[in-house]
């Protein structure tokens, strides 16, 4: 996967045939050169970082920069071939981390959220193991199969899920690219990978999901209940489960749509629960013990009420 404002040092003359040029830009530093790369002013500093110390970023990281939903994980993730520990004087970094901006819908940085956030500003490198014997391509972010095959191995399967399901709902890996991906993996990685599903909003409605699949419960995802309301996770007959994705909660036109769709629901006998990015992610102990607890009481499997004519 290319990167705007880096080029690796093979592809510079497809970029300024010119020699005199080239030579030119790096005099004035437009261009300068990094390892095994040149750079312009436009190369993302998260990015840059990897590439002084020579290493290349994946799983977490480089998954940020194809655009996928990330979930909270320690460390800075990259690979480099025949090496599989970080050097001990290797500087603590930024992750990696992206979101889509609405006006252009480019990815962009997301800024330093600050004081109370609950990651730290800077994590240590972490190392893609097994070693490779060589760089697979001349791009600065591996493509998005070696990305996913590479954080499968490293996350939690629930992790792996959220990335996947990311992946295919964005379109950025196809049924066979995910077949090929699935081939390649060792048999207990492969068997609980093999439920991902490409109709699924990834993140919190993936690891709320998986965790009530594990519980052997019954739950339909993205279920059309009526003919304008679709909801994140059905479970048994009446209980909806809606799903927030998003760390920030400002748009008012989503807020009063959500709030629509729950009294429309609960007027039609459906009980539902909204859950937040905050309650999945950072306070999973407790929600899910409240979960079980509902679950335990078997109300998810009480019939809807007969609506009358007319």
């Amino acid at each position: 996967m290319g990167v705007r404002g880096v080029v690796h040092r093979k592809g510079l003359a497809e970029v300024e045939p010119d020699p005199d040029r080239r030579r030119a830009l790096l005099r004035s530093g437009k261009i300068r050169s990094v390892d095994q790369w040149y750079v312009t002013e436009e190369a993302p500093e998260d990015l840059l970082a990897l590439l002084e110390l020579g290493v290349r970023p994946t799983c977490l990281d480089a998954a940020a920069l194809h655009g996928l939903w990330i979930p909270m994980a320690v460390g800075v993730h990259a690979y480099r071939p025949r090496r599989v520990e970080a050097p001990p004087d290797a500087p603590r970094l930024a992750q990696i981390r992206r979101r889509r901006d609405a006006g252009s819908g480019e990815l962009v940085p997301i800024p330093d959220l600050g004081a109370g956030h609950p990651a730290p500003a800077t994590h240590p490198l972490i190392l893609y193991a097994p070693s490779l014997r060589r760089w697979g391509s001349q791009d600065p972010v591996p493509d998005i199969v070696r990305t996913l095959d590479h954080a499968v191995r490293c996350q939690s399967t629930v992790n792996a899920a959220i990335l996947i399901e990311s992946a295919l709902n964005k379109r950025c890996l196809s049924m066979k690219d995910l077949d090929r991906l699935l081939a390649g993996l060792p048999q207990r990685k492969r068997q609980p990978l093999a439920r991902v599903r490409a109709d699924a909003q990834p993140g919190t409605e993936t690891a709320v999901r998986w965790w009530l699949e594990e519980r052997r419960v019954r739950v339909r995802s993205q279920a059309q209940l009526l003919p304008d309301v679709r909801v994140d996770l059905l479970i048994g007959t009446n209980w909806v489960i809606e799903c927030d994705s998003r760390r920030f909660h400002d748009d008012p036109t989503q807020y009063r749509e959500d709030r629509r769709r729950g009294l429309t629901l609960s007027s039609r006998g459906y009980r539902v629960t909204r859950l937040t990015w905050e309650q999945v992610f950072l306070d999973w102990s407790r929600t899910s013990a409240m979960l079980l607890e509902m679950l335990r009481r078997r109300d998810h499997r009480r019939l809807l009420p007969v609506r009358a004519a007319g």
